[in-house]
């Protein structure tokens, strides 16, 4: 399936950063920041975490690859590097959350969770989001979002469990 052909609808949730619906953060050792250097390995975990979802946009790992590049390189708002974060098992990501500071959102935004179809169902989407939660309250940001695939119920169960909410007033068809 070409990307251009595929259509998808998107829900943006917010959620606040207050320190009320803060909590603490168990950081496992496998966890470590993004880097430049990840770009391949996330275009393969990307092309297998998406590939047969409601979020699979017929997208080969090489522009899985261009699209962490893009995010990392600032395209989509400036990359926060000390929110995005991996978990890794022997030199292969197992998992991974980027994070920008996409202006037109007016806070940051959770840009991709992708994880592996192996370690799917076994905490670790939860483990980094809750870490990228705890760095942008950190780092004094007040408020993040991030953009859901209407229909990808995974995401919406796994957001909302971290005090995500739909916005009525954003949706991108």
């Amino acid at each position: 399936m070409q990307a251009s052909n595929h259509q998808r609808s998107a829900q943006l949730w917010r959620r606040s950063l207050s320190g009320s619906l803060h909590r603490s953060v168990a950081l496992p050792d496998s966890l470590r920041h993004i880097c430049p250097n990840d770009i391949s390995a996330l275009g393969q975990l990307f092309f297998a975490a998406f590939r047969g979802t409601v979020d699979d946009a017929g997208q080969t790992e090489a522009e899985y690859a261009l699209k962490a590049s893009a995010i990392l390189g600032g395209r989509y708002g400036q990359w926060i590097p000390e929110a995005s974060w991996t978990l890794e098992q022997k030199g292969a990501l197992l998992s991974a959350c980027l994070v920008c500071d996409y202006k037109p959102y007016g806070c940051p935004v959770i840009a991709v969770v992708a994880t592996a179809p192996a370690s799917k169902r076994a905490g670790t989407a939860g483990t980094l989001l809750d870490a990228a939660i705890a760095a942008l309250a950190a780092l004094g940001h007040s408020e993040c979002c991030a953009m859901i695939t209407r229909g990808n119920l995974a995401s919406e169960r796994l957001f909302e469990s971290r005090g995500f909410s739909p916005d009525a007033n954003v949706c991108d068809s």
